[in-house]
C-alpha cells in the first residue's frame, strides 16, 4: 500500500444499520504481492442477543456474516461472500453476558478503492441484523523503504504452531478484538503488525522501533523502545500493554520505525478505547475529572442516568451495553456516560462536543415530531431511523389518501447510492411503523403496498 490510510473505526465515520443485534467489526491490511493486498475482516457477535434454538437436544445459536466489496472505478463486485456458523451454548454460562463469538476471514484484494459492506445477522431470526458501510483503500507499499502494515488489535496473542486455527498467523495465535475496547473486561492491549522491506535502502544498520500509547490530551502514557537489526526483509511485531490502571477514555496506539541516519520515521496507528470505571487519576487526568464534575451527568438521578444511556443505545457497541449492565452505582454510571460521549468527541480542542450535540438534536427533533401516546419519539421507528441516519434528503407524505392508510416515504440520496424507508400508520394512532427499506440491513418487504391498502 503506497499510502496507508487509517480509517479509525469510530461510530461517526460509518453508516450503521441495527435491529436488536450488536456485531463489532474491524479490519487490517497487509502486504501480499505486486498487484494485490491482503485484507483481514474481524467480527464479533454478542451471543446473548442471538436466538437460542434446539438441535439434536443441544442448545445452539446460529449466525451469518455477509461481506461485499465493490470497486469504485469499475463498479465490479470483487467480494460477495456469505458465511454461516453455529455454536453450542454452554448452559453453565448462560448468564455470562460478556460471551462473544469472534472470528476473522481474509481476502486477496487487487489494488484499488472500494466500497465495503459488512452485515452480521441471526440465522434463526432474520429481523436481527447489524451492518457497517465504509470505504477502503488497498494500494501498493513503497518498495524502496521500510513499510508497516495496519495494526491489528487483539484480545490475546500467544506463540502457537496450530496452523489449523483460523487465528494462526506467522507462528502466533492472534484473537482479534473488533470492539477495540480494553480495561476492566480486557486489561491487556495486545496488537500485531508486520514490517516490510527492512533490508532496503539502508541508512542505519539498526532501526529504532517504538510502541506508543497516547491519550486524548496528547500525552504519551506508554512508550517502549527497542533496536532492530536490518538483516531480514520482513518481520512480525507483537506487543502487549497493561491498561488496567489507565483512566477511561479514547487513546491512540502507534508503532513507529525510525532510521536515524536518514532522519526518517514511519508510523502505523489505531484508535482504541479504555473503560476502567474504578480508576481515578487525580494528577494527570484532573482536568478530565473536573469536566465530569461540571458535566450534565454530575447532577443526574439514577433514573435520569438510565434514560440517558437508553437514548444513546443506537450508537453503543455490544461491549459498552454489556459494561453498562454491570454498573450498579450512580457514580459508575456517571463516569461511564461521560467517557462514552467524551470518547466520541471529534474535536477535543473545542468546548462543545459537536458529535453529542448533533446526536441529541436529532433525539429532541424525534421527540417533538414522531412521538405518540404510547412512546416517546426517539423510541419509534421514525425516531430510530432519523437519529441513526440523520435528516432525509426528501420526505413524501401521504396523510389523507382515499385508497391507502397514512404513510411516508423517506429518501436518503447519500446512502448506498440512494435508499428509501417506508413508514405507515396502520393503527390510526399516529404510530408510524417501518414497513420497508432498500437500505441493506433494514427491514425489506416488496409487498408493503398491500399492507397500507384500504381495500
Amino acid at each position: 500500500m503506497k499510502k496507508i490510510i487509517f480509517l479509525l473505526l469510530i461510530l461517526p465515520a460509518f453508516v450503521f444499520a441495527q435491529k436488536n443485534l450488536k456485531v463489532d467489526f474491524d479490519y487490517a491490511r497487509f502486504m501480499y504481492d505486486g498487484k494485490s493486498g491482503y485484507v483481514e475482516i474481524y467480527y464479533s457477535f454478542f451471543q446473548p442477543e442471538l436466538q437460542v434454538i434446539t438441535v439434536d437436544e443441544k442448545l445452539m445459536v446460529r449466525g451469518k456474516l455477509l461481506v461485499q466489496m465493490v470497486n469504485n472505478n469499475s463498479d465490479d463486485l470483487i467480494v460477495n461472500k456469505e458465511y454461516q456458523f453455529t455454536n453450542v451454548v454452554d448452559t453453565s454460562k448462560l448468564s455470562a453476558s460478556s460471551k462473544s463469538l469472534t472470528g476473522n476471514i481474509g481476502f486477496i484484494i487487487p489494488f484499488g478503492e472500494y466500497d465495503c459492506f459488512l452485515e452480521g445477522s441471526d440465522a434463526s431470526d432474520s429481523t436481527k441484523t447489524d451492518s457497517i458501510s465504509f470505504q477502503l483503500s488497498v494500494s501498493a507499499l513503497p518498495e524502496e523503504r521500510v513499510s508497516l502494515s495496519d495494526l491489528q488489535l487483539a484480545s490475546s496473542i500467544r506463540q502457537s504452531d496450530d496452523k489449523s486455527s483460523i487465528f494462526f498467523k506467522n507462528t502466533f495465535e492472534v484473537i482479534p478484538n473488533p470492539g477495540i475496547i480494553y480495561g476492566e473486561a480486557l486489561p491487556v492491549i495486545y496488537f500485531y503488525s508486520e514490517l516490510y522491506n527492512i533490508d532496503k535502502n539502508i541508512g542505519d544498520e539498526i532501526l529504532k522501533l517504538e510502541h506508543l500509547l497516547v491519550n486524548s490530551n496528547g500525552q504519551t502514557v506508554y512508550r517502549k523502545k527497542k533496536l532492530v537489526p536490518r538483516k531480514t526483509a520482513t518481520m512480525v511485531e507483537v506487543g502487549a500493554i497493561n491498561a488496567s490502571k489507565l483512566p477511561s477514555g479514547s487513546y491512540t496506539l502507534a508503532v513507529a520505525v525510525s532510521d536515524s541516519i536518514k532522519n526518517s520515521t514511519i508510523y502505523s496507528s489505531k484508535k482504541l478505547f479504555i473503560y476502567n470505571p474504578s480508576v481515578v487519576d487525580t494528577n494527570m487526568y484532573h482536568v478530565s475529572d473536573n469536566k465530569l464534575i461540571l458535566s450534565e451527568f454530575a447532577s443526574m438521578s439514577e433514573e435520569e442516568l438510565n434514560d440517558a444511556f437508553a437514548v444513546s443505545k443506537y450508537i453503543a457497541s455490544s461491549q459498552e451495553i454489556n459494561q453498562w449492565s454491570k454498573l450498579a452505582e450512580e457514580e459508575g454510571k456517571r463516569k461511564f456516560l461521560f467517557d462514552f460521549w467524551n470518547g466520541r468527541d471529534l474535536n477535543v480542542d473545542t468546548p462543545v462536543n459537536e458529535y453529542k450535540r448533533d446526536y441529541m438534536r436529532r433525539v429532541d427533533y424525534s421527540n417533538e415530531h414522531f412521538g405518540n401516546i404510547q412512546r416517546k419519539g426517539w423510541k419509534t421507528d421514525r425516531g430510530r431511523v432519523f437519529i441513526t441516519y440523520g435528516e432525509p434528503s426528501e420526505i413524501e407524505r401521504y396523510p389523507n389518501q382515499v385508497d391507502t392508510k397514512p404513510h411516508e416515504i423517506w429518501v436518503y440520496n447519500q446512502l448506498e447510492g440512494g435508499v428509501v424507508f417506508v413508514f405507515a400508520d396502520l393503527t390510526g394512532f399516529s404510530d408510524y411503523q417501518l414497513l420497508h427499506s432498500s437500505m441493506r440491513g433494514e427491514l425489506y418487504d416488496d409487498n408493503w403496498q398491500r399492507k397500507i391498502s384500504t381495500y
